[in-house]
């Protein structure tokens, strides 16, 4: 194990707050490339040049030790020069991957895939010991195993590694390769390489085109020959639900159901839409909502339960209650029930325009809420008559956030500069209870309730307003080059776009499909526990983290990584330029009060780092160190 320098710095004091550098900084021998925290162990790998390091949470030194170049050789020439990424061809992925829920990372070094024990630095599996090159790997929860899929010689292979011992259990010959120029051909939206897994099958994609595998012996069972987006083992293990996409724009969807011991369909017809919305499995049978309905259907022949669909054109969105299903269709909502007869004497109109986002819709006591990016409004459960005559309106091109206070039993509602109460028990629309002056009000992304009111946050300011209204603090900071950063112009057009659903676009999106497996016998979904994490050091993580997802859905919708600003429940983490000194800092601000914790010396425009969630030390990567911040007491 190549040794490392500590340094050890002082405080730095300047006037007013102080700005400090690093408590230690750990000099690696070549340039850092990516950092990244394991839920699990809390160890932080780092990857630097051809060598994966482990550094311990608590002692914050070198725990484990990787080398590329030792253990798998140097990357070859023609690697270098055609960088292909031997783990995925067709899909970017970070040099560092933590597997959620488990001890494990997945690595990219030397163009080669590792996948690293975090606790102990054992290398588990080594695409290096392999003549195949991997194209997509997936974690297989509950059994350890790792699925491995590849190209060898013209084939395309799928293979599974047990985690405990690194041996192969088995490696199977899935079909014919395509070459990379005929895949430039294939319908993106039928490129899928993804893995679904019933107790004794795998089903394997290879740009679209499905395989059975057994899960104990790796023999294959059958290969399909149509191309899927998207397939879903259905409960009786019997049956599977598939979806593919047609046309040059992929504008048709189709959804049948195969016999899963032959991977033949057994529906004569397919149900043909423009996209699906919602899917359930009820064992029997499933519900199938879609662009212009929804209804059951008998898994055995795809016949109709319900003699009517549910109708409405622009369906996007379906919500079990207690049995029954409140839907969206367009701009309009409607409740049925079980068998599919409306509760409602009619539809309720719910926003101004049919794009516009769907920020909340649910049930609260016995009334419905739902806030849109236009409207907000309740509607009596049984009756389907509205709470207020008139919608409460809404600014559709500025944030529209809220959180539910338990205690009041009200959600409070920020939008355009105006906060407002809505609980169940009030008879006329409610006037704005605080009017904030924002200085950046589209980058507002997080709204977070504490027992004196809520504190909203973005990249660039914290603000605390009071239940009576009052605005207790304002906290506003310039970010370092203001104006030319791309993370900031894009966050400007988050808004309910960024926290809500918007018309069609989670319907149409493949990636975002799942089918809920329901109890028939109770009628409510089946729960699955993948793994439980190390509760004794992430409970605080997850307490923080709880209500603080508006972040991460922006950073998700961006598609890109996104550091420059870090957020939980207590605290604001702002990467911004100091007044004083110019200097690019980070600004630790505690929400619950405005004040500011900390201030840490960032070097760079783009930083990249990670919080300890347990420990609330701050790790950040320059150039070829690691440094370290410790919590500020």
């Amino acid at each position: 194990m190549k040794k490392i320098i500590l340094i050890f710095f002082l405080t730095l004091s300047f006037a007013g707050f102080s700005q400090r550098v690093a408590d230690q900084v750990i000099k690696m021998n070549s340039k850092i490339e990516d950092l990244m925290q394991n839920s699990i162990t809390g160890v932080f790998v780092v990857k630097e040049g051809n060598v994966v390091k482990g550094i311990s949470p608590d002692t914050k030194a070198e725990v484990w030790s990787f080398d590329a170049d030792k253990e798998i050789g140097k990357a070859t020439a023609l690697e270098t020069l055609s960088k292909v990424d031997t783990d995925n061809l067709f899909a970017s992925k970070r040099i560092l991957k933590d597997i959620d829920g488990t001890p494990y990372v997945e690595a990219l070094v030397n163009y080669k895939t590792v996948l690293i024990n975090t606790a102990d630095g054992k290398v588990v599996y080594n695409s290096a010991k392999y003549d195949y090159t991997v194209f997509n790997s997936q974690f297989l929860y509950g059994a350890d195993e790792y699925l491995v899929k590849g190209v060898e010689k013209g084939k395309v292979i799928a293979s599974l590694i047990d985690l405990h011992t690194g041996n192969v259990i088995w490696k199977t010959e899935q079909g014919e390769a395509k070459s990379m120029f005929a895949s430039m051909f294939t319908f993106k939206a039928n490129m899928s390489n993804s893995a679904e897994v019933s107790d004794n099958t795998i089903y394997s994609l290879y740009l679209g085109k499905l395989s059975a595998i057994d899960r104990q012996s790796g023999a294959l069972k059958w290969t399909g020959d149509i191309e899927y987006t998207k397939v879903f083992p259905t409960q009786n293990n019997k049956n599977l639900v598939v979806i593919n996409n047609k046309g040059m724009l992929s504008t048709k969807q189709y959804l049948n159901v195969l016999d899963s011991e032959t991977g033949k369909p057994i529906w004569k017809e397919a149900i043909k839409t423009k996209y699906i919305v919602y899917l359930e499995d009820w064992g029997t049978k499933i519900l199938v909502a879609h662009n212009s309905g929804f209804n059951f259907f008998n898994l055995n022949d795809g016949s109709k339960i319900w003699k009517k669909d549910a109708r409405g054109d622009g369906l996007k969105k379906v919500i079990p209650i207690d049995g029954d299903y409140l839907y969206v269709a367009e701009n309009e909502m409607m409740l049925i029930d079980k068998d599919g007869q409306k509760k409602w004497k009619s539809f309720i109109e719910i926003s101004d325009d049919k794009e516009d986002a769907i920020n909340y819709l649910g049930k609260v006591d016995d009334k419905v809420l739902y806030l849109t990016a236009t409207y907000g409004n309740m509607v009596d459960y049984k009756s389907g008559k509205k709470l207020w005559k008139r919608n409460l309106k809404f600014n559709p091109k500025r944030p529209l956030l809220s959180v539910f206070d338990e205690d009041d039993n009200q959600f409070l509602v920020y939008n355009d500069e105006e906060l407002f109460k809505f609980g169940t028990t009030v008879a006329d629309r409610p006037d704005a209870f605080a009017k904030v002056n924002v200085k950046k009000e589209k980058e507002l992304n997080s709204i977070e309730l504490f027992t004196w009111g809520v504190a909203l946050s973005g990249p660039t300011e914290v603000l605390g307003v009071s239940k009576e209204g009052t605005v207790l603090y304002q906290k506003i900071y310039t970010q370092p080059g203001d104006g030319g950063r791309a993370w900031g112009s894009a966050l400007a057009t988050a808004g309910s776009i960024g926290l809500g659903v918007s018309a069609v676009g989670n319907a149409v999106m493949g990636s975002e499909w799942t089918m809920t497996t329901i109890d028939p016998a109770t009628g409510k979904p089946v729960e699955h526990v993948v793994k439980q994490k190390n509760e004794a050091r992430l409970k605080r993580a997850s307490n923080q983290a709880a209500g603080s997802a508006a972040l991460a859905n922006v950073s998700k919708r961006l598609g890109q990584r996104y550091d420059a600003m870090k957020q939980n429940r207590d605290y604001s983490y702002i990467f911004a330029k100091d007044a004083a000194t110019d200097k690019k800092v980070l600004v630790k601000v505690k929400k619950e009060d405005g004040v500011e914790l900390d201030k840490i010396i960032f070097e760079n425009m783009r930083p990249i780092y990670e919080i300890d969630a347990e420990t609330e030390s701050i790790y950040y990567i320059f150039e070829n160190e690691l440094r370290i911040f410790n919590k500020k007491i």
